[in-house]
């Protein structure tokens, strides 16, 4: 058993030996040439149009190129061995040219001639056939005529850096036209895998020098190369107008919108503090809308552009008064792509007023002419501050302002007293009388209806007995209307001849009837637009039926009517009723003077009374109770 292993083993040990010794014999086969490095060959190059040395030092196409490539031989005594020589271009190799070696030579000169050259980029492969070992050189071949050339620095300059996805980058590279014509040309630019882009063509003249240029978006973060390149139309440029270029791509940049408060109040309206955060990279521009909600209905009362710098931007937006209940708020990128456009909603509670006015009266029954004093309670249940504005107390018979005050803000459940004075109390045996609270455009009233002072009716006895004075008058009455019936049975039981004194007195007054209708009037009521039937003649106060409101008219023209004369003589000679005088007209001033308030009160313009005239009801004449001008009063700020 001992031998067999024995056995194995020093077989083992000899095909090692073997192996190793054919290994040894194989590397140094492979390692006995040696080929000089492709830099160090000697190149001649040869215009293919003259067949002789170019003396350039680039290759051009057509053109024939000489190589001299030195091989050494460490070991002269291994034998001959043989070398080939190709090229390629684009991935395609051209026919190979073979030849020999010479062994017993320390040192082989071999030279190879190839062309005519293509353009483009080429490589010169030499080969020895037997270890296999290769030398490549790299030889760019021009076109040939070469018209176009860089004016510049032969690489693209990039223009939008630092670049994050979705922001567009600019190529660009500076071309000269050493042609004899002029030529167009295109930036071709191939970022990563993306399909390549051409910029716009450009026409250079002989000898000019232009800016060619490309644009292209990433869609993607992270390095990316971009492959570029010059082409034009007529061909002829040079090799150097070709290159990479590499740019690092970052994530787009991040928005956020925070509403950091929001407040709404009578005084200053609907205002709101937000805040706009940008991450780190390049200024960006973006719109901000602000629109408001009002039950579903959206309205854009705001729409403005602002460049934000990264970090924090602080903006105070001013609303005014609109009616809404939520506030919107938008963000959105202009001309560049963020991770996301913002939209931001906020709930708002409007400013609300609930306002009351209280009022005790009067303690005791007021005398006519005595002066009154009527306390006053104004609270506010709302959840806003009022304005500043104004009490008054008004005689609603004809809107007259007997007293005011002027009352400052009342805060959300809070209340404030005061007291308005009545210089002379009128003469009515029932005062109505309003306390009216005006603030922050609205108006809440108190109405009081007052009972005047009157003397007690003494409890003196009749000098007579009242029942017999009932019946006595019952009776008196029975008998005057017996004689009249009387009279009237007699009369028309008389033959009418239309001469009887009787007869012409009814005429007359029956004339005088239809003379006295015809001279009435009709005047509006200025507190209900009632339609009243008064005398034309008539001057001074009149009540109004249907709303109790007391105003004064003035008289027009007087218009007496004349009495138609009978047939007979003894009426045309019969006195006219004595006519009561007529007032002279009071002088009508020009109406060039007007009065003007958003409220139903305003002040006349001669006396400056404070006159109730509703809003509704303006444009209109009035005229004042006090002084008795009249003017026009309208709607507007006084």
């Amino acid at each position: 058993m001992k031998h067999r292993l024995r056995l194995r083993n020093l077989l083992v040990i000899f095909v090692a030996l073997l192996a190793v010794t054919l290994l040894s014999s194989t590397v140094s086969a492979q390692d006995r040439f040696t080929i000089e490095d492709s830099s160090e060959w000697d190149t001649v190059l040869i215009d293919g149009s003259t067949n002789v040395a170019s003396g350039n030092s680039s290759a051009f196409a057509g053109d024939q190129i000489y190589l001299s490539i030195e091989v050494a031989n460490d070991d002269t005594a291994a034998g001959h061995d043989e070398w080939s020589f190709h090229i390629v271009l684009d991935g395609a190799s051209s026919p190979e040219l073979n030849g020999f070696l010479d062994g017993s030579e320390d040192s082989v000169m071999v030279n190879v001639s190839f062309g005519p050259l293509p353009a483009g980029e080429i490589h010169l492969v030499f080969t020895i056939e037997s270890s296999g070992e290769s030398e490549i050189m790299v030889l760019p071949v021009e076109p040939n005529p070469l018209n176009l050339t860089t004016a510049g620095s032969p690489e693209i300059a990039l223009i939008g850096e630092p670049a994050h996805v979705g922001d567009s980058l600019t190529a660009s590279i500076l071309v000269h036209n050493q042609g004899k014509s002029p030529q167009t040309v295109q930036l071709e630019l191939t970022p990563g895998t993306a399909d390549p882009t051409l910029g716009p063509a450009i026409t250079i003249n002989p000898g000019s020098s232009r800016e060619v240029s490309a644009s292209f978006t990433p869609d993607i973060a992270g390095p990316l190369n971009i492959e570029w390149r010059v082409h034009s139309n007529n061909g002829g440029v040079a090799r150097e107008l070709n290159g990479t270029s590499s740019v690092e791509v970052l994530n787009s940049q991040t928005m956020t919108l925070v509403i950091d408060s929001t407040t709404w109040d009578l005084t200053d309206g609907l205002n709101s503090e937000i805040s706009l955060y940008l991450s780190e990279g390049r200024s960006r521009e973006v719109s901000v809308e602000v629109a408001i909600l009002d039950q579903t209905i959206e309205s854009i009362i705001q729409t403005f552009s602002l460049t934000l710098d990264p970090g924090r931007r602080e903006l105070t937006l001013t609303l005014g008064h609109p009616s809404a209940d939520s506030l919107i708020i938008r963000v959105e990128a202009v001309d560049w792509t963020a991770s996301q456009d913002l939209e931001v909603q906020r709930t708002l509670t409007p400013p609300i007023l609930d306002l009351d006015v209280e009022s005790s009266g009067v303690s005791t029954a007021p005398r006519t002419g005595e002066q009154v004093t009527l306390p006053y309670e104004l609270s506010n249940d709302g959840n806003t501050p009022t304005l500043v504005g104004e009490v008054r107390v008004v005689r609603t018979s004809d809107g007259m302002v007997l007293d005011t005050n002027p009352t400052s803000a009342v805060g959300p459940g809070e209340s404030q007293s005061g007291q308005l004075t009545i210089a002379s109390w009128p003469d009515s045996k029932v005062v109505e009388v309003e306390i009216i609270w005006m603030t922050s455009g609205q108006i809440e009233s108190r109405l009081l209806e007052i009972v005047s002072y009157a003397d007690a009716e003494s409890g003196a006895e009749l000098p007579f007995d009242l029942s017999a004075a009932i019946y006595g008058a019952i009776s008196g009455l029975v008998l005057v209307m017996f004689i009249l019936v009387l009279y009237r049975t007699v009369s028309e039981s008389v033959a009418d001849t239309g001469t009887s004194r009787f007869n012409r007195l009814r005429e007359a007054r029956g004339e005088r009837k239809k003379a006295a209708a015809a001279t009435k009037r009709e005047i509006p009521c200025p507190e209900c637009d009632q339609r009243l039937s008064i005398p034309s003649t008539h001057a001074g106060a009149v009540k109004c039926p249907a709303c109790t409101a007391r105003f004064s008219v003035d008289a027009v023209a007087d218009v007496t009517p004349i009495p138609t004369a009978g047939p007979s003589s003894e009426m045309s000679q019969m006195p006219s009723p004595p006519s009561a005088p007529v007032p002279e007209p009071t002088p009508e001033p020009p109406l060039n003077a007007v009065a003007r308030s958003m409220v139903d009160f305003l002040s006349c313009p001669s006396c400056d009374q404070t006159l109730k005239v509703p809003v509704e009801r303006r444009p209109v004449k009035a005229r004042c109770p006090a002084c008795r001008s009249e003017f026009i009063a309208e709607v507007g700020q006084e």
